[in-house]
């Protein structure tokens, strides 16, 4: 006889014929290496470093980073600082204000990483003013090289500033604060090493410590706060960690009956973490603050493999009376191969996201595979391993405990079992079918890219994003900057017809919805030109004649940003209203369609896209495009190892279509609970899929191989309630209420990732236990034609010898 059962079969007998020898023949030593190399990766994991990079949050290759790659030398880049210092009482113009403004300025100028050559303030030398005299015109920085903070010159200063058009970018419309900016370098320019972010962001803090009292406030807000402030709060991630590693525990000894098996779960589970956290920093790698979720999920596929395991190990012992070796080698022929199976599936999964070209999301895909692996040999090797030398303790009592939480249980998975049958598989997949409409319906309507107006990875009443609040407020142009790249020709700045359709372009932008306003090279030079005409309204224009023009752009100096060495490239700025991916795609949406159908001179091209958000842009985008092509490929990937572990197309649907709708319905929450999709949430579904993958095998596996003994499938789903789906209800509120934690975080990405991640693994586990017997009514019919073709390599043969 032959058959998908049949030769699957042989295939795993073959398989554990090859690995049992490793595990049981030379099970002392196998403890020894996997011991020693625990210690190893062990130490490995304590030198581990909260590693963060501008860099690896952006797609480097995009065509808009492209563009700001090449001109990062003239026009700078996105990684910003910005200082503001705010008097509590008046306006900046007081001696002491004055003088706390200096300083914090060399403050920030000696912060490490910070590129000195682009610090600005009122007074930095590239801040500059043009004045009308009667000679002509006259010009300098805003602050006079002989500062001294007198009332002298603090009135002199005042009027250089209104002569500046710094209002609204670097002094506040009411004139009662004024910004540092600065830009960071993603390498620290004097060791070359990976800027430290979290150093930058204490230095910052010290400013803010050392300047901040009664009289002035300091806001401060940037990439490195950011980062510093997620940092800050991974001591609270540990917390979170600990708790849940306690909950998990409390959980596994209600459920197991027995403290000294739960802690064995527990403890295999953080070694697969351990082995998770030294290889990456084995291979060079340091855990980003937006990788903190791995562990938390290696933990949890271990804690859910590891239930199967022990409590099918105690089964055998109780009900079958073997030997602890003998329990050890019937489980592991029972369910390793399903398990395997199923975490090979889950590392083919998160391997796939690495196809995003986002070093983050990437450095997640591999943090991931490398925590499978030590899933893999810790469950599949160290847990049976371990067992073989353990005895049950006090098995009289477990077995009366077992047998009062069966009766309880055996009850309800009874009732359940009708779910099997004709009318209730009707109305289960009747409301799957409205949820699969309702999911498909909210798709459209998820948010690519941030949804709220502070930074989305801390929460909107954290101190950052009230300094954002307090800055936007104060400086109508805003430190969101949207820059657009004019690439001309050299010595474009004296021709009229180039500079003209440039100042076309920014008149254009300026009118366009959610730019406030626009900055740009012109916004300068016609000042100058008015100014080299008795200061005439009506001379602020480009002038037609090229010395003319020479003469006002000449004025403008290259360390403003606004142009480059030879002007064959202008930096057009558009200040935003806010950096949500709705305005964002709107601004790119209207410069396209400019350059594609209104430019007027071709030899001005409008390139994107620089500035913070036209790289946030560029991610938005790639996010965009690789969200659906990855969906694609991760559950490609899924089906390809199903149809190998099951060779039947019912188990490939049985086990896909719940995954499926969960992953549509993750959409839906998303929609619901206003979370974007970016770089923090896109990896959140696939892992969430490689948890419902688990219970899918495992569900299947068991219901299919009880069909093939013989059951009807209302038998053998009742029996694998009773065995693998008591630990997937488990491992499903467990695993739900450890995340549950998260959504108290302070911060806000972890706060949507907690969220996501309790949908998805209580979910999933549903999908496993109501939607997978219903399906299985109308689909598993095949396991019929293959009885006493059993999947799995039979227990019984454990206590046969070899």
């Amino acid at each position: 006889m032959s058959g998908p059962g049949m030769s699957q079969n042989s295939v795993a007998r073959h398989i554990l014929r090859l690995v049992e020898p490793i595990i049981f023949g030379h099970r002392r030593a196998l403890l020894i290496v996997l011991g020693v190399a625990t210690l190893l990766l062990a130490w490995q994991a304590s030198m581990l470093k909260p590693q963060a990079g501008w860099l690896k949050m952006v797609p480097q290759q995009h065509p808009y980073m492209q563009v700001f790659l090449k001109h990062y030398a003239s026009f700078g880049g996105a990684n910003t600082v910005v200082v503001a210092l705010k008097a509590r009482h008046g306006t900046i113009y007081e001696p002491q204000f004055m003088d706390r403004l200096r300083q914090v300025t060399d403050a920030v100028f000696f912060v490490p990483g910070v590129d000195r050559s682009r610090v600005k303030s009122i007074f930095t030398p590239n801040t500059i003013y043009v004045d009308v005299i009667e000679d002509g015109l006259a010009g300098a920085t805003v602050v006079p090289g002989d500062y001294a903070p007198t009332p002298e010159m603090v009135r002199r200063i005042r009027a250089n500033v209104g002569k500046a058009n710094v209002i609204g970018r670097l002094v506040s419309e009411d004139e009662t604060s004024a910004l540092v900016l600065a830009e960071l370098q993603d390498l620290d320019p004097v060791s070359r090493a990976p800027l430290d972010y979290v150093a930058v962001g204490r230095q910052l803090e010290k400013i803010r410590e050392q300047f901040e009292d009664d009289r002035v406030s300091v806001e401060i807000i940037g990439f490195a706060k950011v980062v510093h402030d997620m940092t800050e709060a991974s001591v609270e991630v540990a917390m979170f960690f600990v708790v849940a590693l306690l909950c998990m525990a409390l959980l596994l000894w209600i459920y197991i009956g027995s403290l000294s098996l739960a802690m064995i779960v527990l403890l295999t589970s953080l070694v697969a973490c351990v082995w998770e956290l030294g290889l990456l920093h084995l291979v060079g790698y340091g855990l980003d603050p937006f990788a903190m979720l791995v562990p938390f999920l290696i933990m949890a596929v271990s804690v859910s493999h590891g239930v199967q395991y022990v409590n099918a190990w105690a089964n055998e012992i109780s009900t079958r009376g073997a030997t602890g070796y003998q329990a050890s080698l019937a489980t592991f022929r029972a369910l390793a191969i399903p398990g395997v199976v199923a975490l090979l599936t889950n590392v083919a999964g998160f391997s796939t996201i690495y196809l995003i070209d986002i070093d983050v999301i990437r450095e997640m895909s591999i943090n991931a595979a490398f925590g499978m692996a030590g899933v893999i040999l810790v469950n599949k090797a160290l847990l049976p391993a371990v067992l073989s030398y353990l005895r049950l303790p006090n098995v009289e009592k477990f077995r009366h405990a077992q047998a009062v939480r069966e009766r309880i249980g055996d009850a309800v998975f009874r009732r359940m079992s009708v779910l099997t049958e004709r009318g209730p598989a009707i109305a289960v997949i009747c409301v799957c079918i409205g949820l699969a409409v309702y999911g498909a319906l909210r798709y459209p309507q998820v948010q690519i890219g941030d949804t709220t107006e502070g930074v989305p990875e801390l929460r909107p009443d954290s101190r950052f994003n009230r300094d954002a609040r307090q800055i936007a407020r104060d400086f109508w142009l805003s430190t969101d900057i949207f820059t657009v790249v004019a690439e001309t020709f050299p010595d474009a700045c004296i021709d009229y017809r180039a500079m003209a359709e440039a100042d076309r372009f920014a008149w254009y932008l300026r009118n366009t919805e959610g730019v406030r306003d626009v900055f740009t090279l012109f916004d300068m030079s016609k000042l100058a030109y008015a100014g080299l005409n008795e200061g005439r309204l009506n001379a602020q224009v480009i002038p037609r004649d090229k010395y003319s023009l020479a003469q006002s752009t000449a004025l403008v100096p290259t360390t403003t940003g606004l142009l480059n060495k030879d002007c064959s490239a202008l930096a057009i700025q558009a200040y935003t209203t806010d950096h949500k991916a709705s305005t964002l795609a709107g601004i790119v949406e209207a410069v396209k369609r400019y350059e594609a159908g209104e430019n007027q001179d071709r030899r001005v091209q409008f390139r994107l896209a620089s500035g913070n958000n036209g790289v946030m842009a560029a991610t938005n985008e790639e996010v965009h495009r690789n969200e659906l092509p990855v969906v694609i490929y991760v559950y490609a990937v899924v089906l390809l190892f199903l149809w190998l572990s099951f060779r039947t197309v019912s188990g490939v649907l049985c086990v896909g279509l719940p995954l499926a709708l969960v992953t549509l319905l993750g959409y839906a929450v998303m929609v619901e609970m206003g979370i974007g999709l970016k770089v923090a949430t896109l990896p959140v579904l696939a892992f969430a899929c490689g948890i419902g993958v688990d219970y899918g095998i495992y569900s299947y596996s068991t219901v299919a191989a009880g069909m093939r003994r013989g059951l009807s499938l209302r038998d053998a789903y009742y029996e694998k309630m009773r065995s693998t789906g008591k630990a997937t209800l488990f491992t499903g509120v467990g695993l739900a209420s450890g995340v549950a934690m998260w959504i108290f975080s302070k911060l806000q990405f972890q706060r949507d990732m907690g969220i996501l991640l309790v949908f998805g693994f209580t979910a999933n586990m549903i999908g496993a236990i109501v939607v997978l017997p219903a399906l299985a009514h109308f689909l598993a019919r095949e396991e019929y034609r293959h009885r006493n073709k059993d999947l799995t390599v039979g227990a019984e043969e454990a206590f046969q010898p070899r």
